[in-house]
């Protein structure tokens, strides 16, 4: 007899992994968990995912069809893709062609670009920044006292925070848009509201149609003009009445663009005035340790649930605990070659930290924080509370000492 949720191995169905970069390895992991044999398509054949997959092919993400061919061939029973909305639109696009569970193309397009995510807020009156689309850096300039400074340039179709600049005053617009158009590939730029606020953020889930959960959780940013997520938090420190209103929000947006089977990762701001506004919304899990927060806050597995999910198995989201949790990303303070890293023992040893890694190994190219990739490693710790949890993960980045030479050099980290 088969265990509820897994496949025998006779007849064993095929997932599609879209991506075999470091986010995607515990997608991988899930998959064969639950007895998946595992396809898994990126362009770079020496991705860390690769090796792990059943099947791995060298297909960009961005070939739609060249993944669609090979998913056929493959017979998949679902596809995903996480932690980057890069590989979404691909996922839509095996969903429409194979009737599978999941965002179909239509709702891959509207997610995986803030332009079109804005278009069906404004459609479905969700509460959004007010925004402007511009073609070139003349428009910009033109459109940045209209909403006003500060302001928001971006580009619609990144993730990671790629092509994100906050602009203080006329002076940087141009700069601005030049850096969001490094990462359109080709699109219009968006210009948007910069909204005063608590930065907080969201992870749904839907199944059938109903957004079924809403984790809200507290979130860092670095400081501008880059904004990248540096840490999350569970659970979230708004009053209850405030967190009803985020979660409304949250719903509302989830059924605005169409999300009606899986996660989403949601970026939101309370204004000033105690209004949500949602800034960003993506048809997937969230990166940033929150997978790993998920799970140590609830007990619930969210990629396991999300494979489950884009195979039209039943996703088990049931808590089974409340454990406040944080996490901080590890990050490199200057540009350079990886020479080494330090930590205290004590840091290694503390029995709250609950898990931790560097990715960068020495002779590796790190940047100081310009995108959310240009993290070195993680932490996550718990608490009694989560204040507690979350300066618990900033005392070990602030313990965390990296060395970053102008030349490759070898020596080891202590």
């Amino acid at each position: 007899m088969s265990v509820p949720g897994t496949m025998e191995e006779k007849g064993k169905r095929t997932v599609l992994v879209v991506g075999g970069g470091f986010g995607q390895i515990p997608a991988i992991t899930a998959a064969q968990t639950l007895g998946l044999k595992v396809l898994v398509v990126d362009r770079n054949p020496e991705a860390l995912g690769m090796p792990m997959a059943d099947v791995a092919l060298p297909i960009d993400i961005l070939d739609e069809e060249g993944i669609v061919r090979a998913a056929r061939e493959h017979a998949v029973c679902g596809a995903m893709t996480m932690q980057s909305d890069i590989g979404v639109p691909a996922v839509g696009a095996v969903v429409d062609a194979l009737g599978l569970a999941g965002c179909g193309r239509e709702v891959a397009g509207r997610c995986s670009n803030k332009i079109r995510t804005r278009e069906a807020f404004a459609q479905h009156g969700v509460p959004q920044p007010r925004f402007v689309v511009v073609q070139s850096a003349i428009e910009a300039v033109d459109a940045a006292p209209r909403i006003g400074f500060p302001c928001v340039v971006k580009a619609p179709n990144s993730s990671g925070s790629r092509g994100v600049v906050r602009v203080d005053s006329q002076a940087g617009v141009a700069a601005a848009f030049a850096e969001a158009q490094r990462y359109s590939r080709g699109e219009p730029i968006l210009v948007e509201e910069f909204i005063e606020g608590l930065e907080i953020g969201a992870q749904s889930f839907s199944i059938g149609g109903r957004c079924r959960m809403v984790l809200v959780h507290d979130d860092e940013l670095s400081e501008p003009p880059y904004m990248i997520p540096v840490a999350h938090a569970f659970p979230s420190s708004l009053s209850s009445s405030d967190r009803e209103k985020a979660e409304a929000a949250v719903g509302a947006c989830v059924e605005a663009l169409g999300i009606t089977d899986g996660p989403a990762n949601i970026d939101l701001i309370l204004d000033r005035e105690g209004n949500p506004r949602i800034i960003e919304v993506g048809a997937r899990i969230g990166a940033t340790c929150l997978p790993e927060l998920v799970r140590h806050y609830t007990g619930i597995d969210w990629t396991r649930a999300a494979v489950q999910a884009a195979c039209g198995m039943e996703p088990d989201l049931k808590p089974t605990q409340a454990q406040p949790c944080a996490a901080f990303i590890l990050e490199s303070r200057e540009d350079g070659v990886l020479a080494g890293y330090s930590l205290p023992r004590s840091w290694v040893e503390h029995p709250d930290v609950l898990e931790w890694e560097v990715t960068a190994r020495p002779g590796d190219m790190v940047s100081r924080l310009r995108k959310g990739t240009d993290r070195v490693g993680k932490v996550v710790t718990r608490g009694a509370t989560m204040r507690e949890a979350l300066e618990l993960a900033r005392g070990f980045r602030d313990a965390f000492q990296i060395q970053v030479a102008t030349t490759a050099v070898g020596v080891s980290a202590s």
